[in-house]
């Protein structure tokens, strides 16, 4: 207890001299003991950003430093960092502003403003100026900045850890309604919004739900990605949802999630609030689409990556899915309109057709899809940086299952199942499992790796190269690695390589959809 009162003591002694430094006003009231330095009516924020690295961590949850453009912090001489801090700021509850035609930008926290032009060193500081130590440097329509300076003059304690070339920021800022996030927990959180049954939508408490749903749809008519422990019983703070996580997307169920509960919930409760809710919904997904027929993860105006055509995590299956229920005014979505129906009906077609065409040969046979394509040329794409265009042997398996539940499918859907199954056993990986290893010298106390199984051990690679189909592997660098020892250590325990997906594909669901179609098994020779 004595040393985490100390500590805590040197922390906030740090926190109150750089802030003096910093030119800003200090309490002359004793700073309190305890187990973590804060005041009353102040929270405890941490900021981290690690040396190639494309993210920044906020207590501990990491979010992108730029969105989809893969941007990592640069190292200038005197261990100062750059890098762009607009979405740090918006998430630590401050102001963040860019001007391009200026190339300046205005940040504004804990009671202060800067105002930072690219080339220039003499900072406007509330009403003074002040010498950055480093010029800020307007790089893709945004500035750069000293992060360990800038920190510094919002009343930062800084420390820059050169083992693990990372630095970190402390700042008490003031407890408010930006910087509470989002609740959490609760009997209904965004994991098993799927899982209410008609009883519940039915009930007070599943009206409750239906009009926190509404109440945090964007006005484009999609809704923003929530964590999956976030309560949805209790209105969801807007405020904390800054920069891109405040922005309309498909990504983890996101917007058609939301569109099916509103329906169940509607089915049980007619309601006219509810209705227009789900008209904004529907009316989002079908301006979305691009004239390809896929969707982006997000839309409108995405960046990078996100602006890809999505099949990660079942993205476009769960849009064509909901389609398909509107088209055919099928259960839940039997009220919507002729119109509606239609729209959805045409859209789903197209989307159907982009999924046919988009499935990867290898010479003249065709496997299965990449997790994402270019939305112009339709070809594999990139995702985050350690996902490369590949064969994907996690969301082939979402596209083959969405195939399999077309109803009368036709010539060129069996084919593509067919085809994409028997990609699929030929690219399984027998007698192999991935295995962890305690070691309390490592950084996360422990490791991953892969060593030799019984014959019951069946996985595959999360990717397969475009060229021969073989596992392949990447880091943060984006260099393509071909074995999984390979791998940088951090990349090999946060992120996981293979997968088992496709077995329950191959052994029960590929079958049973053979026996209802009575086609032949392409695994019948092999198995």
């Amino acid at each position: 207890m004595h040393l985490i009162r100390r500590t805590s003591f040197i922390i906030l002694s740090s926190l109150f001299i750089s802030a003096s430094l910093a030119q800003t006003p200090v309490s002359n009231n004793a700073p309190p003991t305890g187990s973590a330095p804060a005041r009353a009516g102040s929270v405890l924020k941490t900021v981290a950003l690690i040396m190639g690295e494309p993210n920044y961590s906020i207590d501990g949850g990491y979010e992108e430093l730029e969105e989809g453009l893969y941007s990592q912090p640069e190292l200038l001489p005197g261990e100062r960092m750059l890098a762009p801090l607009n979405a740090i700021i918006l998430g630590l509850g401050g102001e963040a502003e860019l001007d391009p035609a200026q190339q300046t930008a205005r940040f504004t926290l804990n009671g202060k403003t800067l105002l930072l032009k690219a080339g220039q060193t003499t900072v406007r500081v509330g009403n003074s100026d002040v010498q950055a130590d480093i010029a800020p440097q307007w790089r893709n329509a945004n500035l750069w900045v000293s992060a360990h300076w800038v920190f510094d003059q919002f009343g930062a304690y800084s420390k820059w850890d050169k083992t693990r070339q990372r630095y970190t920021a402390s700042l008490i800022l003031p407890a408010g309604n930006k910087v509470a996030g989002v609740a959490k927990g609760g009997p209904v959180v965004e994991s098993n919004l799927d899982k209410q049954d008609a009883a519940f939508w039915a009930s007070a408490e599943g009206r409750k739900v239906a009009g926190v749903i509404i109440g945090y749809q964007n006005a484009d008519g999609g809704w923003p990605k929530l964590e999956r422990d976030a309560s949805l019983t209790v209105p969801v703070n807007r405020a904390a949802l800054s920069g891109f996580k405040a922005k309309s997307t498909i990504d983890n169920d996101a917007t058609t999630k939301q569109l099916k509960a509103l329906a169940a919930a509607y089915r049980s409760h007619p309601d006219e609030v509810i209705r227009a809710s789900i008209d904004r919904g529907l009316d989002y997904l079908l301006s979305a689409q691009q004239p390809s027929g896929g969707w982006q993860q997000y839309w409108p105006a995405p960046q990078g990556y996100k602006s890809h055509i999505t099949f990660n995590d079942n993205a476009m299956a769960n849009v064509l899915e909901v389609l398909r229920d509107v088209a055919q005014l099928r259960d839940d979505f039997a009220f919507v309109s002729p119109v509606q129906a239609k729209r959805a009906s045409v859209a789903y077609d197209t989307g159907l057709a982009l999924i046919l065409r988009t499935q990867i040969r290898i010479g003249s046979k065709r496997t299965g899809w990449c997790a994402q394509y270019d939305v112009e040329n339709l070809q594999p794409a990139m995702g985050r940086a350690f996902e490369l265009p590949s064969i994907s042997g996690g969301e082939s398996v979402n596209v083959v299952r969405f195939l399999m539940s077309v109803e009368k499918p036709a010539p060129e859907i069996v084919q593509a199942v067919q085809d994409a199954v028997a990609w699929l056993d030929s690219a399984k990986l027998s007698g192999l499992k991935r295995a962890r290893r305690e070691d309390r010298t490592l950084e996360y106390g422990f490791d991953f790796v892969m060593e030799k199984g019984n014959s019951d051990d069946v996985t595959w690679a999360r990717f397969y190269d475009l060229q021969q189909g073989k596992p392949l592997f990447s880091a943060r660098d984006s260099k393509p690695r071909s074995r999984f020892e390979e791998v940088s250590y951090e990349r090999r325990v946060k992120y996981n390589w293979f997968t088992t997906e496709a077995a329950p594909l191959l052994k029960q669901e590929y079958p049973a959809w053979v026996q209802r179609n009575g086609l032949k098994s392409v695994l019948t020779k092999r198995n």
